[in-house]
């Protein structure tokens, strides 16, 4: 890209994919670490070879303190999760087997320590660099991160920003450990926006803990970017624009202070009210959380309740899987923080995105062994988190749904190790509620094949639109060669969603969604008209998307709905549903 080319672009919105949530303006900072290139020592006696050892083991040691340093300075606000990073960085520095590659290195080659650490960690890298799996690309950036650190302490260099920040930045970087931002004053980053990394990388778990807005695998060379130069980021969209004009400045300000607090004051008299429209059609205003300490937040937004609780950052919090007491006190602590409200929780959906440390990287992770594929292979791990969920179902209204439902005989197996869990409960004399609702998520297109069947299985359906769209379009959503923020509006998605909320409500079942498109205000009519039953979302949008509901009478969004589903292509749908939103006032 030449200064030419950057130039032009100013001013232009760029795409990437949303990490964290929140609106940020002000200057561009391109983060660069020193990434000294070791020179190669050459050591001419056994003696030097004793001392290069000792200089490792002094360096490795210095590394390691500076790590649990980090970490300690990270818990009072970053929490556990962000906890796990470093204890990784720290199992690296420990690895007893790079320890003894690095000194047959410099031992065999007689070379300096330095040059030997970084050959070692370079070769580490890159036999894991081309693995499809996330986890393991992660493990590249924690190789990088330590291999930085080491080389540098050994070099007499440190590990910290090249350019210390005295002012509030937007932060622009190919990559970003957390180390790099713990080192920095929190008050100087505004936002993060890096070239790599997707929603569940270290830079999305990082910025959400800390509350950063941030937009990651944005399809940018950041080394272009003009540092001082104003940006805007939004990280709800995973929007970009290089130094907006001023016409834009203004709408992005006002964005920014509608979204600074979860409950906008012009939006505080309908807190305690329903989302029901003047027509008195009612939907269910449901939040979405990663761990159990959040659902304190979900009063505060004014939800029903909570629609989407993704217990598998439990399992990235502890990197392997929690056992059943820590789940049952977490679990408990969500139940009781809800007061009555229901808790809708999702068994563990991992593999693609969210591999389990250890396992061999699949050549198609988002086809492979994931969510209750996964589950099933390993039976007595979804039997202890069945018994843990239905453990705290007497203190208040928990449903349990099941993530990546292909078929009914899935669902049959799961439900027969449902009645498993209830069974060893009633043996040992625990309480729970016996009417705990199992449903399941309906985000493969199979599952809306088989949606008539699965429904009069299920107790209620919670539409997935992040993965439906992505297997229905065949693109993907990590992947912006193949992905279009416009994708959301294609007919194909639409008439599955309509077709499952159609054979929900036949076999009478509730059905709801709680994917990203739920917090889109110019979908929202028209999940209205589809009548779609609960929306579940970001704390941050439920105000909005209440207001909407609110003022929108539901014998209108119907009657959207009925030429919406007859659109032949994207484009059409979604001009007709922006015409709609202009129409009625409705505004992203």
């Amino acid at each position: 890209m030449t200064e030419e080319t950057t130039k032009k672009r100013t001013g232009r919105r760029w795409r990437g994919i949303p990490a964290a949530p929140g609106i940020a303006l002000g200057p561009a900072f391109v983060h660069s670490v020193r990434h000294e290139q070791p020179p190669i020592r050459h050591l001419t006696s056994l003696a030097e070879v004793e001392a290069e050892f000792a200089r490792l083991a002094e360096s490795l040691s210095m590394v390691r303190d500076d790590l649990l340093r980090l970490k300690g300075d990270s818990g009072g606000t970053v929490g556990s999760a962000l906890g796990k990073i470093f204890d990784a960085q720290v199992m690296i520095v420990d690895d007893a087997a790079i320890v003894a590659q690095v000194k047959g290195f410099i031992e065999r080659e007689q070379i300096g320590a330095e040059n030997a650490y970084s050959r070692v960690l370079t070769e580490a890298q890159q036999s894991i660099a081309r693995a499809s799996d996330p986890y393991l690309r992660e493990m590249v950036n924690d190789i990088e991160a330590v291999k930085t650190r080491v080389v540098n302490c050994l070099l007499g260099l440190g590990a910290s920003l090249s350019t210390p920040l005295s002012a509030p930045v937007i932060l622009f970087a190919d990559n970003i450990t957390p180390s790099d931002i713990i080192s920095l004053k929190r008050d100087c980053v505004l936002g993060i926006v890096t070239e790599g990394g997707g929603q569940t990388s270290h830079t999305a778990l990082l910025a959400k803990s800390l509350r950063i807005p941030a937009v990651v695998g944005v399809g940018l060379d950041v080394r272009m970017v003009r540092s001082g130069g104003l940006v805007a980021v939004d990280g709800y969209n995973g929007l970009v624009i290089l130094e907006p004009d001023p016409a834009t400045i203004e709408f992005i300000q006002r964005k920014r202070k509608r979204t600074l607090a979860p409950w906008p004051k012009k939006f505080e008299v309908l807190r305690e009210l329903p989302a029901t429209t003047p027509d008195k059609h009612r939907v269910r205003l449901m939040a979405n959380i990663d761990l159990g300490r959040e659902a304190t937040s979900v009063a505060e937004a004014g939800a029903d309740g909570v629609g989407l609780y993704r217990t598998e950052y439990l399992f990235l919090e502890h990197g392997k899987y929690p056992s059943e007491s820590v789940q049952r006190a977490t679990y408990r602590e969500a139940v009781e923080a809800l007061g009555g409200r229901p808790l809708v929780v999702r068994t563990f959906d991992l593999g693609s995105d969210k591999a389990i440390p250890g396992r061999s990287p699949e050549p198609n992770p988002a086809l492979g062994l994931r969510g209750l594929r996964l589950s099933l292979r390993y039976p007595e791990t979804l039997l202890a988190q069945f018994r843990a969920l239905l453990s705290v179902s007497a203190l208040g209204p928990v449903w349990v749904m099941l993530p990546m439902v292909i078929d009914v005989e899935e669902f049959l197996e799961a439900r027969k190790l449902w009645q498993s869990a209830k069974s060893a409960l009633k043996k040992k004399g625990v309480k729970f509620d016996a009417r705990t609702p199992l449903g399941i998520m309906v985000e493969t297109p199979s599952s809306v094949c088989m949606i008539e069947e699965l429904a009069e299985a299920s107790d209620f359906l919670s539409i997935g639109s992040n993965d439906l769209l992505q297997y229905t379009v065949v693109a993907d959503r990590g992947n912006r060669a193949v992905t279009h923020p416009n994708d959301r509006w294609h007919p194909a998605l639409w008439r599955q969603m309509a077709a499952v909320i159609k054979a929900g409500h036949r076999a009478r079942r509730p059905v709801a969604i709680c994917g990203e498109i739920a917090t889109d205000p110019q979908v929202v009519p028209i999940l209205l008209g589809l009548g779609i039953d609960s929306l579940s979302c970001h704390p941050n949008s439920i105000p909005k998307i209440k207001s909407i509901i609110r003022n929108l009478r539901y014998a209108d969004a119907r009657k959207l709905v009925e030429r919406f589903l007859e659109s032949a292509t994207l484009e059409q749908g979604r001009q007709l549903a922006l015409r709609f939103a202009g129409q009625h006032g409705i505004r992203v």
